[in-house]
């Protein structure tokens, strides 16, 4: 079945006749009226009380005019064949979006994968600039120790470069013959 037709909210046969159609309406107004309730029901369930006697009143309407009922019986008939068309249709367009899901889902734990690699990196990135700066400064420090006078010419070539920089010392040209 295609779901709650107009036929089963007046709980009757698709070969009622309009009497019976008729008689249907009657109980189940009486069963649905709003007015019905107790006056101590909540806002919701008066709104939902509204809902179903709208719904028996919505159904009466339809089936109670002949032309009506018949658009609606061949609506019903047509959907009825097109209900396996429609599932069709309707599990081929879940798939679909399951598959770009599934594809969206891979795109995103790949980045957040090469998000972490590439942190990863940049750590042993630092960690090897630490220790090779470590094993720099511990290499000056040895030469430092066997060779004390390497530390002085080392300061006098920095101050001589400092005041090249600067401007103090001419720079030597040489020229080419």
């Amino acid at each position: 079945m295609i779901g709650l037709t107009l036929y089963d909210v007046l709980a009757i046969p698709t070969t009622a006749s309009t009497d019976d159609v008729r008689r249907a309406y009657k109980q189940k107004a009486l069963e649905t009226h709003p007015d019905k309730l107790e006056p101590t029901v909540t806002e919701e369930e008066r709104r939902a009380a509204e809902g179903r006697f709208r719904n028996v009143c919505d159904a009466f309407e339809v089936l109670s005019d002949p032309v009506k009922r018949k658009a609606y019986d061949n609506r019903i008939q047509l959907a009825q064949k097109n209900k396996k068309h429609w599932d069709e249709q309707h599990d081929r367009r879940v798939k679909t979006r399951d598959e770009w899901s599934r594809q969206v889902k891979e795109r995103s734990e790949a980045r957040m994968k090469e998000r972490a690699d590439f942190y990863e990196s940049l750590k042993r990135i630092k960690e090897e600039k630490q220790r090779y700066t470590e094993m720099v400064e511990q290499f000056y420090q040895e030469l430092r120790e066997c060779h004390p006078e390497w530390e002085s010419r080392r300061q006098v070539a920095l101050q001589w470069k400092e005041m090249a920089d600067k401007g103090q010392i001419p720079r030597r040209h040489t020229t080419r013959i």
